[in-house]
């Protein structure tokens, strides 16, 4: 049987305009548990891809398509650039003043935590598509970000791993990130599904 990877495309820096619809998907259901519980507490999924598709930077973001399909992606943050930026008018327009300015406020999986310099880059998000999933979509998606991070001279690749993924430690240890730290979170994240995240870096 074909694995699935074989049959991937990858791109950098550029999302076609139908795809952007589906990039938000793949990201809200990869995260979903964490966005209802942890990060936006929307009311409806509709609401969180209203929220993530107006503060996309897509233009900081990897994908992988399959058949011209979009099932995976990667967002990152650089210097000044970041995948996902939350835009306090439309949290405003979708919650209210007060649940605009809390959902800002609130610690969020994607605030960073620990300031990169300027050589460094952030994986903010990481997202495959459930089917394709356990296929190497993952792995191809990471290889294209360190090409993508050594053409322009970076030295490092930050992370976050949750303590409820194990698959995904053991990938990141396999290509080449080890552990630098740690963010315990306890009951604050239950709901969200983990209790605490294991930092992680690769030197470039």
């Amino acid at each position: 049987m074909q694995r699935k990877d074989q049959n991937l495309s990858i791109l950098t820096g550029h999302l076609p305009e139908p795809l952007k619809e589906s990039s938000i998907k793949v990201f809200i259901d990869g995260f979903g548990q964490k966005i209802d519980h942890l990060m936006l507490n929307p009311h409806d999924s509709n609401q969180a891809k209203r929220v993530y598709r107006d503060g996309a930077d897509f233009t900081s973001g990897i994908y992988a398509l399959c058949e011209g399909k979009l099932v995976g992606l990667i967002g990152l943050q650089f210097q000044r650039q970041k995948f996902i930026h939350l835009n306090l008018t439309t949290l405003h327009q979708e919650f209210g003043f007060w649940g605009g300015v809390t959902r800002k406020l609130s610690g969020s999986v994607f605030k960073d935590l620990h300031p990169l310099k300027d050589d460094e880059l952030r994986v903010q998000v990481i997202s495959v598509a459930g089917s394709f999933r356990g296929t190497g979509v993952g792995h191809r998606l990471l290889e294209a970000l360190f090409a993508w991070g050594k053409a322009r001279h970076l030295t490092c690749v930050r992370l976050e791993v949750v303590n409820t993924n194990p698959q995904a430690k053991k990938l990141y240890h396999e290509l080449g990130f080890t552990r630098c730290g740690w963010l315990p979170y306890g009951p604050i994240a239950s709901k969200a599904g983990f209790s605490s995240q294991f930092l992680m870096k690769k030197e470039l």
